[in-house]
């Protein structure tokens, strides 16, 4: 019952600090993750790089997961729930608007062809 009354719950970023700084080192390791695989990936073969590289990203590791504890395991399932509903909603549009398609298709073709059969009879009326 508390998982159902709390996936209801409107989330606010500015008022809760824990939240906030959560979302923060979950940003942080991003960055951090990136910047230290393009650091072991460009700078492979010399060892200072590589083991910075190295050092960086396990750290963005360490970032991520204060950072998801710090958010809180039920602030992040109502984030995915959101991330989750949004999918579901863009799925059911596209396929909504690319079951059309066909349709409209064969009904510009349909009018292409009573088009040119209406020019032909013309000519042959002649």
């Amino acid at each position: 019952m508390e998982n159902e009354s709390q996936s209801g719950k409107e989330i606010k970023w500015w008022k809760d600090k824990r939240l906030l700084a959560g979302v923060v080192l979950v940003g942080l390791s991003f960055v951090l993750g990136v910047y230290g695989k393009v650091l072991l990936f460009i700078k492979f073969y010399q060892p200072v790089y590589l083991v910075t590289g190295l050092s960086i990203y396990a750290f963005s590791w360490i970032l991520l997961f204060a950072g998801v504890f710090l958010v809180g395991w039920e602030t992040v399932k109502i984030i995915q729930n959101r991330i989750q509903s949004q999918v579901k909603k863009t799925v059911k549009g596209t396929y909504n608007y690319t079951k059309k398609l066909p349709r409209r298709s064969y009904n510009y073709t349909k009018e292409l062809h009573k088009k040119s059969m209406d020019r032909i009879k013309k000519l042959g009326a002649k």
